[in-house]
């Protein structure tokens, strides 16, 4: 039997692409040698992280076996969130972490991007060999699975995962794990919750709890989400997806003081979490811990210089907290600093250009602080859909202080306008209104605003009843130019396409319509359920 294991090993090792990472050179000779030895065949190496992701990027390697520590550049948890972050690993991709250290800041930070295993130095053969043994054995099963999940074949990624199920194989929990995250991903949340509850009567898994938390969120009972996200931390306060999980509901319900204590806990157990530093930061910004956002957002800058997470963002969010705490010199270094590092970027521009403004005005620079504006207009208008609602408010909070009135409602209606249907965005906006005293004129503004998309998207589908399909598309075309991230808009326009596909024939423009609408929505959204099954009608046709 331990033979027949150890040529099934070889066999698939002969097969695999195998990438070693390490920027030793003896130990990366080392280590390609042990792989050799129990049979490796196609084996590259890499001496940095940066290297790494130039050979990840052309090749899909089976196997990778990383150092954590890599020198100048990207570290081992860096590289495999960049990896997954852009899709250069699949599901049934190994990928083994190395490591000397031992401490708990790198094991959380290790056990956090999760990698299929880590192996403390010193390694021998023996050691590898029976740990590729159990994760090849893992992994083997989910090829069909991760064939699918490339291609958002989602429908066949759940056939994939009942087929393998029926099996009863080793890895049943990572399967089920798969097969639970495609069904929140099509929205179809009471399966998905059947599914959780089915895991928890044999066993309590955090995992499986946290789900149910999700579909509670999902489906916007977030008092229940609470309670079950709260009840995992009690049992297991080293989860982290729960905490994150935890913080947005917090903030879906407009609790962000509670919000801010939990992601506190959190990057007290696991600092090196670059989107989690930078989600502190900017919750004690919105609650006036000023020192404490200041701490967070430079902890952020720190952490994420080779991170795929890296975002000018942080930059600017520092550069509001040296403002308010009345160091502009402070918050302009820190600005130019932004500059250098996203320079080409447009939204990283424009992100720098608002914070210079608000910088500006409170430094009475009024001049330079509306030539600062006008660069973010000029940027705005370039961004088209990509500019997001967040920075949306925040050119409108600033062009409040410089008080242009009107420029601020008109940024905040199409803000609405574009999210009509998210109640949390809404109340984001009237909250923008209330610090500027203009709560009434908020509300009038919201309710007016999301009227007017309903009222569209209602005459669209109704002229798309009454068989009028030209003028049905011609009336969304247009509102989609005024309104081009409104996710309801989108998908009333695909829905209309498809139908006209299907009475007048195909044609390589409609069908090119249609893949950009479902491409944008998947951006914007990727739960959005009509996204997925529309997604599935197209590949129909």
């Amino acid at each position: 039997m331990l033979q027949d294991k150890e040529q099934s090993l070889i066999a698939q090792l002969k097969k695999a692409n195998i990438l070693v990472i390490d920027d030793f050179q003896g130990m990366r000779t080392m280590l390609r040698n042990m792989v050799k030895d129990v049979g490796g065949v196609k084996i590259d190496t890499a001496a940095s992280g940066k290297d790494a992701i130039s050979q990840l990027k052309l090749t899909k390697y089976d196997i990778i076996i990383c150092d954590y520590n890599l020198g100048p550049g990207p570290n081992g948890q860096q590289l495999l969130e960049e990896a997954r972050l852009n899709n250069y690993i699949g599901a049934a991709a190994v990928w083994i972490m190395v490591t000397a250290e031992k401490t708990t800041d790198m094991v959380m930070g290790a056990a956090e991007v999760k990698p299929d295993d880590y192996i403390l130095k010193p390694i021998n053969q023996d050691l590898l060999q029976t740990r590729l043994e159990k994760l090849i054995l893992r992994k083997k099963s989910l090829g069909g699975i991760e064939t699918a999940l490339k291609a958002k074949d989602y429908m066949g990624a759940i056939e994939q995962c009942d087929l393998k199920i029926r099996e009863k194989p080793a890895n049943l929990q990572e399967i089920l794990r798969i097969r639970s995250d495609v069904l929140l991903t099509l929205g179809r949340f009471e399966e998905a919750a059947a599914l959780f509850e089915s895991v928890l009567a044999l066993r309590s898994v955090p995992w499986a709890k946290t789900g149910l938390g999700k579909v509670k969120f999902h489906t916007k009972d977030y008092e229940a989400a609470k309670r079950i996200f709260g009840e995992v931390l009690a049992d297991n306060r080293i989860f982290m997806e729960a905490s994150d999980w935890l913080v947005k509901t917090l903030d879906a319900m407009g609790d962000t003081v509670q919000a801010q204590k939990v992601l506190q806990d959190a990057v007290g157990l696991s600092p090196n979490s670059a989107v989690r530093q930078k989600a502190l930061g900017e919750a004690a910004y919105k609650n006036g811990d000023l020192d404490l956002a200041q701490t967070a957002f430079e902890h952020t800058i720190k952490i994420s210089e080779f991170s795929p997470h890296k975002s000018a963002a942080v930059f600017a969010g520092l550069a509001k907290v040296f403002s308010e705490k009345n160091s502009p010199v402070e918050a302009l270094n820190v600005l130019k600093q932004g500059k250098r590092e996203f320079k080409d970027s447009p939204g990283a521009e424009m992100e720098t250009a608002i914070a210079e403004s608000m910088v500006y005005q409170k430094m009475g620079q009024q001049d330079k602080a509306l030539e600062a504006m006008a660069q973010a207009q000029q940027l705005k208008g370039s961004l088209g859909s990509a500019l997001s609602a967040g920075m949306a408010m925040e050119m409108a909070r600033a062009q409040f202080r410089l008080g242009n009135k009107e420029a601020a409602a008109a940024l905040l209606r199409d803000v609405v306008k574009n999210n009509h249907d998210s109640a949390g965005i809404s109340a984001q906006v009237q909250a923008l209104f209330e610090s500027e005293n203009l709560g009434d004129e908020g509300r009038a503004l919201i309710h007016s605003s999301r009227q007017e998309v309903i009222n569209i998207n209602n005459q669209g589908v109704a002229l798309g009843r009454e068989g009028k399909l030209d003028e049905a598309i011609a009336l969304l075309r247009q509102a989609l130019q005024e309104m081009p991230g409104s996710e309801t808009v989108m998908m009333n326009l695909c829905g209309l396409l498809i139908v006209q596909v299907k009475k007048s024939g195909r044609s390589d423009e409609r069908l090119a319509a249609i893949r950009d609408l479902l491409y944008r929505v998947q951006l914007l959204n990727p739960a959005n359920k009509k996204q997925h099954e529309y997604t599935a009608a197209l590949n129909a046709l």
